[in-house]
């Protein structure tokens, strides 16, 4: 379940923020005080995925969940602030809220992009080395195989960033293929003017393929327009009228507007970069070598894509990023295989030289987190070599011809006619690598592997596993509870006691999983990987806590008997709540059956309850 979809959903079909006055769950279902009943389009929410039922009960709207309530009510929560408008968070965070949403686009359509350049990179190199002519249909035909995903790149990124703003995703890459549809795209050639002009609108003449920022923008105005106009659609309606609507009304605005204002942002950030690195190269390189790294952990790396992919454009070349990234791949494969060399540890030693051989590929991950961040003193070594192999590519003016893993399989998009920009790009990387390899040699090294605990898994030779009752009581079927979600053992198997005391103890030795803030159910993982749920009385949230003593805190170990709750036993009986509890093993579908020990009273945590029936 995607719980930002759902979340989303359940507020539109509530009829929007404004008509919740009031939000909360108990175990099991969300519960919400509405304003106007008559917006809340309940048929919808019972159909949702997810959703075991929805009903209006003693003046709130009760949807029924089960285990996964909490994780959903947390996301409702986080975008009921959102759309309040709390904006002093969104101030405060909004340099990581921007980094988020491009690494969130970029990440999941960088094996295509990534593959496709690796293709043209080494078709480019072939036709450089004369081994294939670049007038021959063997060449147009392998070139327009290798381009096409980093031309139709605005639909990758449409369909990505509709994912990441929750819109639509067809919806999305509809309006990416708008925006490079050859009708337009060919009026970039042919047109003498720099707009033309529809009902009396003038619209910019602009080539949008290879682009990102323009799409990006779009969708992210695309998924505030589709909200806006899904809120209005009844429901039987929604499928024909949304998504003409919203064309209808995106359309222009992008057209118009934001893709034109998407295109010179990528300009001016273009620009930035090429006057940067013409004035002060060499320091622009050394910083950005240096921190690459440590932008690649924050994940802040992303950021410099957009760029990129106008650097390739506009130039034909990048000369930033990936070089760079480069050059600090290397230093961390250098910093790592000196610790390979180095260490004594033999468990450290396997993970270094399998990481470093990674890291000269292009993937650092493996270096950073298992090797030099782990053991420190690498880390600052190879950051110190990527500063040294930055500066001398931009003191050489380095440049990369096709989009590519920065690594050693990158070297042929390096090869430039009638120009020294190879050996360049081998003499930065060599230097970097030296610098790292040296240093790390030079340090002393201790392993943290030492002291690491390596933990076995333990597997149950038993087939069965017998619970404790965690209640004295009368025991009763959970067909007699009164709350479908427990009669019908929507979120598990197990039964009901009908408590003669108010006290509920650990039925095992095991971890506090779950506590509601009323203190009326409390949820445990026993050593075994059991999970159950222990939930007093029905209806029981609506006390509000009044009556309930929690004696333990989430995340808490518990042994079997330890006291969890003390509950007002009379309290409950005098304000006529049901105090039937059921117990549910809600991971049920784990096992093969869950039996009951035939009893009619137990005794809390001296008579047997249940049976977890393991398969064989």
């Amino acid at each position: 379940m995607n719980y930002e979809e759902f979340a989303r959903d359940i507020i539109i079909f509530l009829g929007g923020r404004e008509n919740i006055s009031k939000s909360w769950h108990c175990v099991t279902r969300l519960r919400f005080n509405i304003i106007d009943d008559s917006k809340v389009e309940i048929t919808a929410i019972k159909k949702m995925q997810g959703v075991m039922g929805a009903r209006f009960h003693s003046g709130q709207l009760q949807i029924i969940i089960g285990n996964r309530v909490i994780e959903i009510f947390n996301e409702i929560i986080k975008q009921l602030k959102e759309i309040s408008g709390n904006r002093n968070e969104l101030k405060n965070n909004v340099i990581s809220h921007i980094l988020d949403v491009i690494s969130g686009i970029f990440v999941p359509i960088l094996p295509a992009i990534v593959g496709s350049g690796l293709l043209k990179g080494g078709l480019i190199f072939f036709n450089t080395m004369g081994w294939i002519s670049e007038e021959s249909n063997e060449y147009k035909l392998l070139y327009v195989l290798f381009d096409a995903p980093l031309y139709f790149l605005p639909i990758l990124v449409a369909f990505s960033a509709a994912r990441k703003f929750k819109t639509n995703e067809f919806i999305a890459a509809t309006l990416a293929c708008i925006l490079i549809y050859p009708t337009l795209s060919n009026l970039v050639s042919t047109s003498s003017g720099e707009y033309f002009d529809v009902f009396g609108i003038s619209i910019p003449i602009i080539h949008y393929g290879y682009t990102v920022i323009p799409i990006i923008l779009g969708v992210w105005l695309l998924s505030y327009i589709h909200r806006w106009v899904d809120r209005f659609i009844p429901v039987v309606l929604k499928m024909i009228l949304t998504p003409l609507l919203v064309l209808l009304i995106s359309v222009p605005i992008i057209l118009v507007v934001v893709a034109p204002l998407g295109n010179t942002m990528g300009l001016y950030i273009e620009q930035v970069f090429v006057m940067l690195f013409s004035v002060i190269g060499p320091l622009t390189g050394l910083f950005l070598g240096g921190i690459i790294p440590v932008l690649v952990i924050t994940g802040m790396h992303y950021a410099f894509l957009p760029s990129v992919f106008a650097n390739f454009k506009s130039l034909g070349y990048d000369f930033m990023l990936l070089p760079i990234s480069f050059v600090s791949n290397i230093a961390q494969a250098g910093a790592t295989l000196a610790v390979a060399i180095k260490i004594k540890d033999r468990q450290m030693k396997s993970l270094a030289y399998s990481s470093s051989f990674s890291a000269f590929l292009g993937i650092t991950e493996p270096a950073m987190y298992g090797v030099t961040l782990k053991l420190k003193k690498p880390f600052y070594a190879a950051l110190i070599g990527g500063a040294v192999g930055g500066a001398i590519v931009g003191i050489l003016s380095i440049k990369i011809f096709a989009f590519s893993l920065p690594g050693l399989v990158s070297l042929p998009f390096y090869v430039q006619k009638d120009s020294n920009n190879l050996l360049f790009i081998l003499f930065a990387i060599f230097s970097s690598f030296l610098v790292a390899f040296i240093l790390t040699l030079l340090m002393k090294l201790e392993s943290s592997v030492d002291s690491m605990v390596l933990i076995k898994p333990r597997f149950s030779k038993t087939k069965k596993i017998t619970l404790l009752s965690p209640m004295t009581g009368t025991i009763a079927p959970l067909s007699s509870v009164s709350d479908d979600i427990f009669s019908e053992k929507i979120i598990g198997d197990g039964v009901a006691i009908i408590p003669t005391e108010g006290v509920v103890k650990a039925p095992f030795n095991g971890k506090v999983s779950m506590i509601t803030p009323t203190g009326h159910a409390v949820g445990l993982i026993s050593d075994q990987g059991v999970e159950l749920l222990i939930h007093i009385g029905i209806e029981t949230v609506g006390l509000q806590g009044i009556g309930f003593n929690l004696q333990v805190i989430e995340g808490q170990r518990v042994r079997t008997g330890d006291v969890l709750v003390n509950f007002d036993l009379g309290f409950l009986q005098e304000n006529k709540v049901q105090i039937i509890s059921p117990i549910i093993v809600t991971n049920s579908e784990e096992y093969h059956s869950i039996t009951l020990k035939k009893k009619k009273r137990v005794i809390g945590c001296k008579d047997d309850l249940l049976v977890v029936n393991l398969y064989s």
